[in-house]
């Protein structure tokens, strides 16, 4: 079926229908998985590879820059999250949960490329709305981005078990944190990504988070 429907399609357009049709059925695999199988949500760590493949597969040019931002975003992602579960003093006392995968540490090893996932979101979205801005406006309204996004992924990280606060709910410092290091890695990304980059992924993938985590805080 899926070879009949893109018969005739570019090499491109074929990418963009397979992204399409992988992406919005993880989700929507995902949002009935949650809500109505237990133990689904120790899957997150497929839907989130699947995401950052596709992100990374749909992105031109892949050259150095592109590459240096990623490898970044992981080791600065990962990084300060180690830091934060070991001091508690970053974002505030918490610990991860079993449902992510592999750790180090006591931090998920994919917990980075999460970091690289949102701040691409959040950078790419901006370039194409703020392109021609300043510098400083630009990272700055990119950083607001993954801060937002993780406003609402908290009640359903907490709920489904991805990670707990010891105090119950996470504390002011740990959004003010994430602004901090989703801005420096934002600062990185436009200066070696740019703004001229249009990942056709990245509107689909920013509306699927945004849809599936309301829904679930919502309901769940």
């Amino acid at each position: 079926m899926l070879n009949i429907k893109t018969k005739g399609l570019s090499t491109v357009d074929r990418r963009l229908f397979l992204t399409r049709f992988l992406l919005i059925s993880s989700y929507i695999a995902g949002l009935v998985g949650f809500l109505f199988i237990p133990g689904f949500e120790k899957l997150t760590w497929f839907s989130l590879l699947l995401s950052f493949g596709l992100l990374v597969w749909n992105h031109e040019p892949k050259n150095m820059g592109f590459y240096l931002f990623l490898t970044l975003a992981w080791i600065v992602g990962f990084s300060i999250e180690v830091a934060g579960v070991a001091t508690g003093k970053i974002f505030g006392v918490y610990a991860y949960g079993d449902i992510m995968g592999p750790k180090a540490y006591q931090v998920p090893l994919l917990i980075g490329i999460n970091w690289a996932v949102v701040v691409y979101l959040g950078n790419e979205l901006t370039g194409r709305i703020l392109g021609a801005m300043p510098l400083l406006l630009r990272t700055s309204v990119a950083a607001l981005v993954p801060t937002l996004l993780d406003v609402l992924i908290e009640p359903v990280a907490i709920q489904t078990g991805m990670w707990h606060w010891y105090g119950s709910i996470p504390p002011i410092q740990n959004y003010v944190w994430w602004y901090i290091v989703s801005w420096l890695l934002s600062l990185a990304y436009q200066r070696w990504v740019g703004t001229a980059v249009r990942n056709p992924a990245s509107p689909l993938l920013f509306i699927l988070q945004v849809v599936f985590f309301l829904v679930l805080g919502i309901v769940k």
